[in-house]
């Protein structure tokens, strides 16, 4: 098993993780894209994040620059 394989991602836009999805009205999320080099990614709640991943955001601090909006 690779070490990637071991450390969960996290999404940019809400900080939810692949073992703890937020709700959206389509139930639970899922990735939209995701980095298992980083563990990053962008969940199917926070569609709008995607810009800031386009343009590079991929670290754990853009979590904290856009603060929680989702519980899960």
């Amino acid at each position: 098993m690779k070490q990637s394989e071991l450390v969960l991602a996290h999404c940019i836009g809400c900080g939810c993780d692949d073992h703890h999805s937020c709700d959206t009205d389509d139930g639970k999320c899922t990735w939209i894209i995701v980095d298992r080099e980083l563990n990053v990614g962008v969940c199917s709640g926070c569609e709008e994040a995607l810009a800031a991943w386009q343009q590079g955001a991929r670290t754990a601090a853009a979590v904290q620059a856009r603060g929680s909006h989702h519980h899960y």
